[in-house]
């Protein structure tokens, strides 16, 4: 069941998660001179956190980009923590079930999300398929966790569907060439 947190909807497991992480956090001492950014490390070891919200701007499939006004949202404002700390926590459970390969045949090679400054939320993908090296943008619902994969997984096949439309065409225009002459 989706929970709603300041203008998120997470899952139950993701508020749990960060509404212990906030309180762990309020409740011990905290390190004097460390970032947000260091702090949320130490909480998603596998995730490499960046202030950059340029699409394409990591690499490997664990990339999270956080615009520097939310960081300084979630350092004042125990709330706005527990809300993106929730996000961030489902945006990893996505990011561990990522397949290697697409439903589509292709190869992912680097995927990942970023909050904006809005607090919107997007993802990118760069794949492979033998020669061609795609690159995605998604924007992602923050109320369909559970579609974010399917979106993935959508514009890919729709790639691909493409690509098989344009060779389908340029072979048929072959054909009808080789009738002419």
């Amino acid at each position: 069941m989706a929970v709603k947190v300041g203008n998120s909807w997470v899952t139950e497991a993701a508020y749990a998660y960060a509404k212990s992480k906030v309180d762990e956090n309020t409740s011990s001492e905290n390190k004097k001179g460390n970032s947000m950014l260091d702090k949320l490390s130490e909480k998603y070891p596998d995730i490499k956190f960046s202030t950059s919200t340029q699409p394409f701007s990591g690499t490997g499939k664990n990339n999270i980009g956080i615009a520097p006004n939310i960081l300084r949202e979630m350092e004042n404002d125990p709330e706005k923590r527990l809300e993106y700390e929730a996000l961030i926590y489902d945006c990893n459970q996505v990011i561990k079930n990522l397949p290697d390969k697409m439903p589509n045949g292709s190869r992912l090679k680097s995927f990942g999300f970023i909050i904006n400054s809005d607090g919107s939320l997007k993802g990118w993908s760069i794949s492979e398929s033998g020669e061609d090296t795609k690159h995605n943008r998604y924007s992602l619902d923050k109320t369909k966790k559970d579609r974010w994969l399917d979106t993935v997984f959508e514009k890919e096949k729709k790639i691909e569907e493409k690509k098989i439309a344009v060779k389908k065409q340029a072979e048929k225009n072959r054909l009808i060439l080789d009738l002419k002459v």
